[in-house]
This record gives C-alpha cells, sequence and structure tokens, in this order.
C-alpha cells in the first residue's frame, strides 16, 4: 500500500472545499472549537536511588478546531504545547527522571533537556462520512487495543495513517486501521513504527530510529494495519476479535468477550480476553535465546486475563488476574496496553515472559455527598521470572525483573458552576520492586501526580 502524505491529504482537502466554495464560509463558521489548559506536577521519590528522584511542573494546553460537514466531508487540527512557565522546574530536577520527562521535549533515548517546553501540530486530518461510516486520513489520535492516546502526561500520543470505523451492520461496530507514523508524548516529530520507547531495544536499533545503537541500519519499520469488529447481538454480551500485522515483524490475533448481568441491586460483569503472538520475524532480530534467557529464538507466545466486577450504586469493584506465556514478552510499542482495564497499574508493565499479575480496585463515586467527586483505590501483585531479561527497558525498572507489589489512589473533583469546565486531579502510588541480579540499582519508589485542566 502506498504510504501516506500529509501534503497529499492537505491538498484532498483543498480540493474539496474548493469545488463547493459558496458553502465554505458556512462550513469553518459553523465548526466546533475546544480548548484546553492544562498544569501539571509530579514527584517521583525512589527509596534507595536519590538520584532518580525528579520533580517537574508544567502548564500547556490544546486548541482542537474541526469544520462542519461539507457534503460528508470535514477537516480538524489540533495544536498542543507544554511549557515550563518562568523556568520553574530546573533541569536538574531531572536529570535521571523516568515518568515525569514526558511533561517536557525529550529524546530520542537520553537526548534530552528536561523543563524545555515544545509545541506540535498533533492532528491534522480529512473526514468523510457516510451513513454510519467515517474514514480519516492524515495526523490524528487513534485507539484500538494496540494503539491509544494515552492522555497522562501533557500531549497525547498521534499517529499519522488512516483509521475507518463503521457502524452500519446492525450491532456491529467495523474498525481498520492503517498507520505508518506516530508521534511520542514528549515528541514534536512523527517518526516510523519502531521510534518509541517502548519498541523492543533491539528492534528500535535495527531500524532507522533515534532510540539504540546499530553498526547498520535497515529503513524505516514497516507500517502497521489493525483490523477488528466488536459484536453485541446477545443481549448483555459484548464480542471483539481484532488482528494486528507488523510485516516482517510480527503478528497479532486478540479475544475479548464481557458479559454483564442483573443480581438484585448489583451490577455483575465478567470479561475475558486471550492474545496470540505470531513471530514474522521479530526473533530473527531479538535474538531472544542469547540476550533474554529464552529457550529459543522464537516470540511466540500468549497471553490471557480475566476480571470479574461488582457495580452497587456509587461503588464498583474489580478483581483480575492475567498471565503471559514463558515463549516471550507480549510486544506492545504504541501505548495500547494488553491487559489494559484488566491488571495494569500506574507505570507498570505486566506482559512479559513468564508473567502473572493480580490486582484489586475500589472506585466510589462521592457525588451524593461531594458532586464532582470520584476517588480509586487498587492493589497489585505482579510476580515476574526473574530468569527473563524483557526485550526492553520497563518502567522505573531498567531491566532488572522482580516482583512487584504497587499500591495506587486517586481522586478526581470535576468543578460546578461557575468553574464548570475545571477538573482537578491526584494520583498516588506506592510501589515496591524485589531487585534482582539483573538490577543495577534498588526502583522501589512512591510518586504524585497533580493536574488542573479547565476546558472551554
Amino acid at each position: 500500500m502506498t504510504k501516506l502524505s500529509l501534503a497529499a491529504v492537505l491538498l484532498l482537502g483543498s480540493a474539496v472545499f474548493a469545488s463547493a466554495a459558496d458553502n465554505l464560509v458556512s462550513a469553518f463558521k459553523e465548526g466546533k472549537l475546544d480548548g484546553r489548559l492544562r498544569a501539571q506536577y509530579f514527584v517521583t521519590d525512589w527509596d534507595n536511588d536519590a538520584k532518580y528522584s525528579a520533580t517537574g511542573f508544567a502548564v500547556g494546553g490544546s486548541l482542537i478546531y474541526k469544520t462542519a460537514p461539507l457534503y460528508g466531508f470535514s477537516f480538524g487540527t489540533g495544536l498542543y504545547t507544554t511549557q515550563n512557565p518562568g523556568g520553574w522546574t530546573d533541569e536538574e530536577d531531572g536529570k535521571n527522571a523516568n515518568t515525569s520527562k514526558d511533561l517536557f521535549a525529550r529524546g530520542p533515548g537520553s537526548a534530552y533537556d528536561y523543563g524545555s517546553g515544545y509545541a506540535v501540530l498533533a492532528q491534522a486530518y480529512l473526514q468523510y462520512d457516510i451513513a454510519k461510516s467515517k474514514i480519516k486520513a492524515g495526523r490524528m489520535l487513534v485507539s484500538n487495543p494496540w494503539m491509544s492516546p494515552n492522555d497522562t502526561k501533557m500531549i497525547p500520543v498521534a499517529f499519522e495513517g488512516v483509521d475507518f470505523v463503521s457502524n452500519d451492520l446492525l450491532n456491529t461496530t467495523v474498525q481498520l486501521d492503517y498507520i505508518d507514523k506516530i508521534k511520542e508524548r514528549g515528541m514534536d516529530y512523527f517518526g516510523n513504527m519502531a521510534e518509541t520507547l517502548d519498541t523492543p531495544s533491539k528492534i528500535s536499533s535495527y531500524y532507522d530510529t533515534g532510540y539504540g545503537t546499530a553498526t547498520s541500519r535497515h529503513g524505516d519499520a514497516p507500517d502497521v494495519t489493525v483490523f477488528g469488529i466488536k459484536n453485541r447481538s446477545i443481549d448483555n454480551l459484548e464480542l471483539e476479535g481484532w488482528v494486528m500485522h507488523w510485516p516482517d515483524l510480527v503478528d497479532h490475533l486478540r479475544l475479548e468477550a464481557n458479559y454483564a448481568f442483573e443480581a438484585g441491586d448489583v451490577i455483575l460483569g465478567l470479561g475475558g480476553l486471550y492474545m496470540q503472538q505470531y513471530d514474522k520475524g521479530a526473533g530473527d532480530i531479538i535474538v531472544p535465546k542469547a540476550n533474554n534467557y529464552d529457550s529459543d529464538n522464537s516470540v511466540d507466545s500468549y497471553l490471557w486475563a480475566l476480571r470479574a466486577t461488582a457495580n452497587y450504586r456509587a461503588a464498583k469493584f474489580l478483581l483480575a488476574t492475567s498471565h503471559t506465556d514463558s515463549g516471550g514478552d507480549m510486544i506492545a510499542p504504541w501505548r495500547g496496553f494488553p491487559t489494559q482495564g484488566y491488571t495494569r497499574s500506574m507505570t507498570q508493565t505486566d506482559w512479559n515472559a513468564n508473567t502473572t499479575a493480580y490486582k484489586a480496585e475500589f472506585d466510589y463515586d462521592f457525588d451524593a455527598i461531594v458532586a464532582g467527586m470520584s476517588t480509586m483505590l487498587s492493589y497489585a501483585y505482579y510476580d515476574r521470572d526473574p530468569s527473563k531479561k524483557p526485550y526492553q527497558s520497563m518502567t522505573d525498572r531498567a531491566y532488572g525483573n522482580g516482583d512487584t507489589r504497587q499500591w495506587n489512589f486517586d481522586v478526581l473533583y470535576k468543578l460546578s458552576g461557575d468553574w464548570k469546565g475545571t477538573e482537578l486531579k491526584a494520583r498516588l502510588m506506592d510501589q515496591n520492586n524485589d531487585k534482582t541480579a539483573l538490577a543495577t540499582a534498588e526502583t522501589s519508589n512512591q510518586e504524585m501526580r497533580l493536574e488542573v485542566n479547565y476546558r472551554f
């Protein structure tokens, strides 16, 4: 398939608008503008290695504009920025930062100046709507099991490509994505699909990326195709089937089912997923037997996850578990987390080879007591195989692969009245990591994230 050119997309958009110039003014006049002001303050405190502790304060926001449809066509843009006002955050405050470095410009790799602000046009796309289907082409935010905006820092992850979503079939959603570029959080440019921090380090070095080092490069990484179907024909049951194709590297199959039913005043839910990974060349690059202590040089593997939920009035309780086969890590470079909604917690990667995870979560909506306030409390345990070296650096853990026990507590407060549109958020995390022979330092840590959002 021919790769997309953003310039071509924009020219196509101009041609479409020009062909209906008599309505062009109304298309822009009736368009929608969404604005957001955003501030975040991060503190990470490592128990026994102060050099990795970090603080960071950033202020920024976004302006997102989309025209009204014109013969089914519309055009959208999204401009984002993050800044370090008054130099509040000093470069030395986060010289070895991990999670908070995404508040600012960073990378690729370790080449970044902590506290540097930047701006980026992360969305610029043409959209066509017909019946209950829509197709977008250009720069955009994409959501599927492998790709996500992951908008927990100042600027989300964005992609270049084509996104097609259709609800024309009864009780069915069909989605097809063809993606050839990605812009990570903290990045002001779109790189190829291996140019991410979560790409296995051997693959990053194999292709033309700014991550890792290599004596020879092999051009840009291949483009990625994702296809999925969701069906809700059976009452209270949603079935999903997805495939991901990364040519010459890896294919994925993902199946998921979720069922909910009432038991008196309680709504009970059951969910499960199965994900199979097929080695299509990644093993030849990673060489897991030599570099990751696996039994062979293949990344063939699988993952399963189960969850049960109970909703009673303002309360929700979740129990979940997941397991990744010992055959290899699940390759997930684009911020779509395989165990999201099941066992994943803040900063955690729990889809490494021979990892079993458990999570309990309690959510409570205090709206009847304090309007706009809700909370989340969770505990997770990640039982990892210390003999398995991950394919890429794990958040806060480098290549040390011991067990993790983590507490999380979140508070969200949405203001009303004169302050409508303002949202206050606090996220607290305590993480205890077992140190192993592979670890270069003790990585247990605590983290606080404070965020203010104003949407207009």
